[in-house]
Protein backbone atom coordinates (compact mmCIF):
# COMPACT_ATOMS: atom_id res chain seq x y z
CA UNK A 1 0.00 0.00 0.00
CA UNK A 2 0.99 3.39 -0.86
CA UNK A 3 1.83 5.93 1.86
CA UNK A 4 0.49 9.27 1.54
CA UNK A 5 2.10 11.20 4.30
CA UNK A 6 4.81 10.21 6.81
CA UNK A 7 4.52 11.81 10.39
CA UNK A 8 7.64 12.56 11.96
CA UNK A 9 8.71 13.59 15.65
CA UNK A 10 12.15 14.11 17.45
CA UNK A 11 12.16 13.71 20.66
CA UNK A 12 14.28 14.51 23.65
CA UNK A 13 13.19 13.72 26.72
CA UNK A 14 9.59 14.03 25.96
CA UNK A 15 8.39 10.20 25.48
CA UNK A 16 5.04 10.81 27.79
CA UNK A 17 4.68 13.80 25.63
CA UNK A 18 5.57 11.92 22.42
CA UNK A 19 3.31 9.35 23.39
CA UNK A 20 0.55 11.42 24.06
CA UNK A 21 0.56 12.94 20.32
CA UNK A 22 1.03 9.26 18.20
CA UNK A 23 -2.28 8.32 20.51
CA UNK A 24 -3.66 11.52 19.40
CA UNK A 25 -2.14 10.71 15.49
CA UNK A 26 -3.86 6.84 15.15
CA UNK A 27 -7.12 8.49 17.24
CA UNK A 28 -7.93 11.33 15.20
CA UNK A 29 -6.28 9.90 11.80
CA UNK A 30 -8.15 8.28 8.88
CA UNK A 31 -9.05 8.04 5.19
CA UNK A 32 -5.63 8.81 4.67
CA UNK A 33 -2.31 6.21 4.16
CA UNK A 34 0.00 7.32 6.62
CA UNK A 35 3.34 5.94 8.85
CA UNK A 36 4.64 6.96 11.61
CA UNK A 37 8.83 8.16 12.31
CA UNK A 38 9.87 9.14 16.03
CA UNK A 39 13.91 10.17 16.12
CA UNK A 40 15.60 9.85 19.62
CA UNK A 41 17.92 12.77 19.72
CA UNK A 42 20.62 10.88 22.34
CA UNK A 43 17.36 11.35 25.63
CA UNK A 44 17.96 7.59 26.60
CA UNK A 45 14.04 8.49 28.33
CA UNK A 46 12.92 4.58 27.84
CA UNK A 47 10.97 5.77 24.38
CA UNK A 48 12.34 3.14 22.24
CA UNK A 49 10.60 0.49 24.71
CA UNK A 50 7.49 2.23 24.72
CA UNK A 51 7.29 2.23 21.25
CA UNK A 52 7.98 -1.12 21.12
CA UNK A 53 5.37 -2.14 23.47
CA UNK A 54 2.48 -0.07 22.40
CA UNK A 55 3.13 1.00 19.34
CA UNK A 56 4.93 -1.32 17.24
CA UNK A 57 4.39 0.21 13.65
CA UNK A 58 5.98 2.98 14.20
CA UNK A 59 9.43 3.58 12.69
CA UNK A 60 12.07 4.38 15.57
CA UNK A 61 15.11 5.98 14.76
CA UNK A 62 17.96 6.21 17.30
CA UNK A 63 20.45 9.49 17.02
CA UNK A 64 23.44 8.66 19.48
CA UNK A 65 23.56 12.90 20.41
CA UNK A 66 20.99 15.77 20.31
CA UNK A 67 22.11 17.90 17.25
CA UNK A 68 19.02 19.83 17.61
CA UNK A 69 15.48 19.40 15.55
CA UNK A 70 16.79 20.46 11.76
CA UNK A 71 19.23 17.25 12.21
CA UNK A 72 17.14 15.23 14.23
CA UNK A 73 14.49 15.36 11.34
CA UNK A 74 16.64 15.34 8.71
CA UNK A 75 17.76 11.50 9.21
CA UNK A 76 14.21 10.18 8.43
CA UNK A 77 13.44 12.91 5.52
CA UNK A 78 16.38 11.64 4.09
CA UNK A 79 14.40 8.10 3.87
CA UNK A 80 11.10 8.61 3.66
CA UNK A 81 9.02 7.42 0.67
CA UNK A 82 6.06 9.25 0.70
CA UNK A 83 4.47 12.17 -1.34
CA UNK A 84 4.35 14.65 1.69
CA UNK A 85 6.17 14.49 5.28
CA UNK A 86 4.54 16.12 8.06
CA UNK A 87 6.80 17.23 11.12
CA UNK A 88 5.34 17.24 14.55
CA UNK A 89 6.43 18.52 17.72
CA UNK A 90 5.99 15.47 20.86
CA UNK A 91 4.54 18.01 22.44
CA UNK A 92 1.47 18.51 20.15
CA UNK A 93 -2.14 16.73 20.45
CA UNK A 94 -4.46 16.64 16.82
CA UNK A 95 -7.89 17.96 17.66
CA UNK A 96 -9.56 16.62 14.29
CA UNK A 97 -8.39 14.82 11.25
CA UNK A 98 -5.35 17.22 10.70
CA UNK A 99 -3.35 15.17 8.76
CA UNK A 100 -6.08 13.86 5.72
CA UNK A 101 -6.81 17.85 6.06
CA UNK A 102 -3.68 19.25 5.09
CA UNK A 103 -2.88 16.38 2.81
CA UNK A 104 -6.06 16.93 0.77
CA UNK A 105 -5.04 20.74 0.40
CA UNK A 106 -1.76 20.09 -0.79
CA UNK A 107 -2.98 17.39 -3.57
CA UNK A 108 -5.64 20.12 -4.54
CA UNK A 109 -2.54 22.63 -4.32
CA UNK A 110 0.13 21.80 -6.52
CA UNK A 111 2.42 24.87 -6.54
CA UNK A 112 2.08 24.32 -2.63
CA UNK A 113 5.14 23.55 -0.86
CA UNK A 114 4.31 23.69 3.05
CA UNK A 115 1.63 23.85 4.71
CA UNK A 116 0.21 23.83 8.45
CA UNK A 117 -2.74 24.29 10.61
CA UNK A 118 -4.24 26.27 13.31
CA UNK A 119 -2.52 25.48 17.00
CA UNK A 120 -4.47 25.95 19.91
CA UNK A 121 -3.42 26.50 24.06
CA UNK A 122 -4.77 23.72 26.24
CA UNK A 123 -7.64 26.55 26.75
CA UNK A 124 -8.51 26.13 23.41
CA UNK A 125 -6.89 30.03 22.20
CA UNK A 126 -4.84 30.79 19.13
CA UNK A 127 -1.37 30.37 19.87
CA UNK A 128 1.62 31.29 17.60
CA UNK A 129 0.84 29.22 13.98
CA UNK A 130 3.08 31.32 11.57
CA UNK A 131 5.36 33.68 10.94
CA UNK A 132 7.07 36.53 8.72
CA UNK A 133 10.27 36.53 7.61
CA UNK A 134 11.90 40.04 7.79
CA UNK A 135 14.79 41.50 5.63
CA UNK A 136 17.40 43.78 6.39
CA UNK A 137 15.48 46.77 6.10
CA UNK A 138 13.54 45.17 9.33
CA UNK A 139 16.54 44.42 11.34
CA UNK A 140 17.56 48.06 10.57
CA UNK A 141 14.39 49.73 11.47
CA UNK A 142 13.95 47.17 15.02
CA UNK A 143 18.02 48.13 15.70
CA UNK A 144 17.26 51.82 15.55
CA UNK A 145 13.64 51.98 16.75
CA UNK A 146 12.59 53.05 13.60
CA UNK A 147 9.46 50.73 12.45
CA UNK A 148 7.08 52.79 14.17
CA UNK A 149 7.51 55.49 10.84
CA UNK A 150 7.15 52.41 8.19
CA UNK A 151 3.27 51.66 9.50
CA UNK A 152 3.16 48.48 7.20
CA UNK A 153 6.54 47.06 7.99
CA UNK A 154 5.43 47.80 12.11
CA UNK A 155 2.66 45.90 11.06
CA UNK A 156 4.33 42.73 9.63
CA UNK A 157 6.63 42.72 13.03
CA UNK A 158 3.89 42.56 15.53
CA UNK A 159 2.05 40.10 13.91
CA UNK A 160 2.30 37.32 16.39
CA UNK A 161 0.91 34.78 13.55
CA UNK A 162 -2.10 33.87 15.89
CA UNK A 163 -4.68 33.52 12.62
CA UNK A 164 -7.39 34.43 14.84
CA UNK A 165 -9.58 35.25 11.98
CA UNK A 166 -8.83 31.46 11.03
CA UNK A 167 -7.90 32.96 7.31
CA UNK A 168 -7.13 30.32 4.41
CA UNK A 169 -3.80 32.53 3.42
CA UNK A 170 -0.21 32.90 2.21
CA UNK A 171 2.22 33.17 4.94
CA UNK A 172 6.05 32.86 4.92
CA UNK A 173 6.33 30.07 6.85
CA UNK A 174 4.54 27.88 9.25
CA UNK A 175 5.51 27.11 12.78
CA UNK A 176 7.86 23.90 12.73
CA UNK A 177 5.31 22.69 15.20
CA UNK A 178 2.85 21.17 12.77
CA UNK A 179 4.74 21.52 8.97
CA UNK A 180 3.70 19.36 6.29
CA UNK A 181 6.60 19.54 3.82
CA UNK A 182 5.77 18.18 -0.11
CA UNK A 183 8.66 15.90 -1.15
CA UNK A 184 8.93 16.85 -4.39
CA UNK A 185 9.61 21.05 -2.36
CA UNK A 186 12.28 19.22 -0.66
CA UNK A 187 13.76 17.60 -3.25
CA UNK A 188 14.51 20.98 -5.08
CA UNK A 189 15.31 23.56 -1.99
CA UNK A 190 17.26 20.99 0.09
CA UNK A 191 16.56 19.79 3.91
CA UNK A 192 16.87 21.66 6.97
CA UNK A 193 20.29 23.46 7.15
CA UNK A 194 21.86 21.76 10.49
CA UNK A 195 23.74 24.91 11.83
CA UNK A 196 20.33 25.72 13.64
CA UNK A 197 20.60 23.70 16.78
CA UNK A 198 16.91 25.21 16.74
CA UNK A 199 14.78 28.34 16.02
CA UNK A 200 14.13 29.42 13.02
CA UNK A 201 15.27 26.30 10.82
CA UNK A 202 11.88 26.14 9.57
CA UNK A 203 11.95 29.68 8.58
CA UNK A 204 15.20 29.08 6.60
CA UNK A 205 14.32 26.00 4.91
CA UNK A 206 10.62 27.70 3.74
CA UNK A 207 12.12 30.39 2.52
CA UNK A 208 14.60 28.25 0.31
CA UNK A 209 11.05 26.04 -0.55
CA UNK A 210 9.53 29.55 -1.57
CA UNK A 211 12.28 30.64 -3.64
CA UNK A 212 11.96 27.49 -5.46
CA UNK A 213 8.60 28.23 -6.44
CA UNK A 214 6.16 27.23 -4.01
CA UNK A 215 3.91 28.67 -1.75
CA UNK A 216 3.18 28.39 1.88
CA UNK A 217 -0.13 28.32 3.49
CA UNK A 218 -2.41 28.18 6.48
CA UNK A 219 -4.96 26.27 6.95
CA UNK A 220 -7.28 26.63 9.87
CA UNK A 221 -9.57 23.72 8.93
CA UNK A 222 -6.47 21.53 10.61
CA UNK A 223 -6.54 21.90 14.58
CA UNK A 224 -3.95 21.31 16.79
CA UNK A 225 -3.48 21.69 20.18
CA UNK A 226 0.54 22.69 21.70
CA UNK A 227 1.68 22.35 24.89
CA UNK A 228 4.00 25.22 25.59
CA UNK A 229 7.15 25.14 27.47
CA UNK A 230 6.79 21.12 28.15
CA UNK A 231 9.83 20.66 27.07
CA UNK A 232 13.38 21.01 29.52
CA UNK A 233 14.99 23.90 28.95
CA UNK A 234 18.64 26.32 30.43
CA UNK A 235 17.68 30.02 29.79
CA UNK A 236 20.84 31.29 28.69
CA UNK A 237 21.87 28.51 26.43
CA UNK A 238 18.12 28.75 24.97
CA UNK A 239 18.64 32.53 24.75
CA UNK A 240 21.81 31.64 22.98
CA UNK A 241 20.52 29.65 20.40
CA UNK A 242 17.51 31.94 19.93
CA UNK A 243 20.02 34.66 18.71
CA UNK A 244 22.28 32.77 16.70
CA UNK A 245 19.12 31.09 14.70
CA UNK A 246 18.36 34.77 14.03
CA UNK A 247 22.36 35.55 12.82
CA UNK A 248 22.22 32.68 11.13
CA UNK A 249 18.72 33.19 9.63
CA UNK A 250 19.71 36.95 8.20
CA UNK A 251 22.78 35.75 7.23
CA UNK A 252 22.13 32.67 4.96
CA UNK A 253 18.33 34.36 3.56
CA UNK A 254 20.06 37.35 2.77
CA UNK A 255 23.78 37.57 3.27
CA UNK A 256 26.15 38.94 0.88
CA UNK A 257 29.68 39.48 0.52
CA UNK A 258 29.02 43.12 0.74
CA UNK A 259 26.54 43.21 3.43
CA UNK A 260 27.62 40.80 5.77
CA UNK A 261 29.69 43.24 7.76
CA UNK A 262 26.56 45.33 8.33
CA UNK A 263 24.67 42.21 9.32
CA UNK A 264 27.48 41.28 11.97
CA UNK A 265 27.07 45.46 12.82
CA UNK A 266 23.52 45.61 13.42
CA UNK A 267 23.44 42.01 15.36
CA UNK A 268 26.61 43.50 17.53
CA UNK A 269 24.35 46.62 17.76
CA UNK A 270 20.80 45.29 18.65
CA UNK A 271 22.71 42.72 21.54
CA UNK A 272 24.64 45.03 23.15
CA UNK A 273 22.06 46.58 25.08
CA UNK A 274 20.88 43.41 27.00
CA UNK A 275 24.20 42.07 27.96
CA UNK A 276 23.38 42.95 31.30
CA UNK A 277 20.50 40.47 31.52
CA UNK A 278 21.65 38.04 29.64
CA UNK A 279 25.45 38.00 29.52
CA UNK A 280 26.33 34.49 29.00
CA UNK A 281 24.21 34.38 25.72
CA UNK A 282 25.70 37.39 24.68
CA UNK A 283 28.85 36.63 24.71
CA UNK A 284 28.88 33.47 23.23
CA UNK A 285 26.62 34.82 20.26
CA UNK A 286 29.83 37.40 20.11
CA UNK A 287 32.24 34.61 19.85
CA UNK A 288 30.07 32.52 17.71
CA UNK A 289 30.14 35.74 14.73
CA UNK A 290 33.43 36.03 15.56
CA UNK A 291 34.33 32.81 14.11
CA UNK A 292 31.37 32.39 11.76
CA UNK A 293 32.69 30.71 7.99
CA UNK A 294 29.25 31.31 6.37
CA UNK A 295 30.07 31.41 2.89
CA UNK A 296 28.02 34.10 0.76
CA UNK A 297 27.99 35.21 -2.72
Amino acid sequence: MTTDVSIILVNYKTKDLAKQCIESIYEKTHDVNFDIYVIDNGSDDGIEELLKQEFPRVKFLQSNENKGFGAGNNIALRMFDSKYAFLLNTDTILINNAVKILFDFMEANPKTGACGGNLYDEQGQNIHSYGNIFDLTDLFLKTFNLRYFFPKRHRKMKDKGLNQNNELKSVDYITGADLMLRKEALDKAGLFDERFFMYSEEAELQYRIKKSGYDIFINPEAKIIHLHNKSPKKREKMYFEFLKSKYLMFSLCFGTKKNLGIIKFLFYVSCFAKIFSHREAICSLFDFISKDNIEVN
